[in-house]
């Protein structure tokens, strides 16, 4: 190995290969931190998980605060409890999206297109926007600024808000600790009454965008469940506000209800 002299002194060049292999131990121990949670153990202090993985302290330590970061492990205020964060939930919705929902859920938006004649999209929760996973458009035409893969504000759309409103506490509090950016003068942009919508979405099992994303857009939306009953993905119907009148809203919530819920069963999802 061939000396390399740095500000006056002679170093060591260190392998790529070596240095790979270190990063893939560390990956390692951070794998098998993550593993020490359990739904038995939900909450773990700093000493137990160094005790059950064999780590010291200090290197435990080291890799939690890495974690804690980024997401993944989050810390009880000051208190030494660290519990799984919400970033787990995020990657964990979007390998799932892709491997169940995208793939099952052709066929219904096929199914409502052609019973609503209107533009039908898919879209799944990042953590901060809903993305649209999938759009079929309706054959009378709508001019949705809705691209597949790019993310929109989940408080002021359907897809969002059929979202939205069955995340944890937290999650809701960060959006609304946001800018609510008003698109339209009909966007709410007051936090108070955003949870109220989100908490009457809940109630009634579906969310409408009333014109609060695009000018002249209405938009009815469902959530569609997994196997747990974790919501995972939503289903929505938009059109032109000619097309969707007030007083078509509530047939078509029916339908949207009906071909999530029918989803969701594809998804394995009982009612419990």
């Amino acid at each position: 190995m061939i000396p390399q002299r740095i500000a006056g002194r002679a170093t060591q060049r260190v392998p790529a290969q070596e240095s790979g292999a270190e990063g893939l131990k560390s990956l390692r121990k951070a794998i098998r931190v993550l593993e020490c949670f359990s739904l038995q153990e939900p909450r773990l202090p700093l000493t137990d998980i160094a005790r059950k993985v064999g780590l010291p302290l200090s290197t435990a330590h080291r890799i939690l605060t890495t974690l804690r970061t980024v997401g993944i492990v989050e810390q009880e205020g000051d208190r030494d409890l660290y519990r799984l964060g919400l970033k787990l939930l995020e990657l964990g919705s979007m390998v799932l999206t892709n491997l169940e929902v995208h793939r099952e859920a052709m066929p219904y938006i096929e199914e409502l297109v052609r019973e609503t004649g209107e533009t039908v999209h898919l879209g799944v929760f990042d953590g901060a926007q809903v993305v649209s996973i999938e759009k079929m458009d309706s054959p009378h035409g709508l001019a949705s600024n809705v691209t597949i893969g790019k993310g929109a504000p989940a408080y002021c759309t359907g897809v969002g808000k059929a979202l939205l409103a069955f995340q944890p506490e937290e999650v809701v509090d960060r959006i609304c600790r946001t800018q609510l950016a008003a698109y339209t003068a009909q966007t709410v942009t007051d936090p108070d009454k955003l949870r109220k919508e989100l908490a009457r979405v809940r109630a009634q099992g579906y969310a409408v965008d009333n014109m609060e994303h695009q000018v002249d857009v209405r938009c009815v939306a469902a959530p569609i469940r997994d196997h747990s009953g974790r919501v995972v993905a939503s289903l929505s119907v938009s059109g032109p506000a000619t097309r969707i009148p007030k007083d078509r809203i509530p047939t078509l919530a029916v339908r949207v209800r009906e071909v999530a819920a029918k989803l969701s069963t594809r998804l394995g999802y009982t009612g419990r």
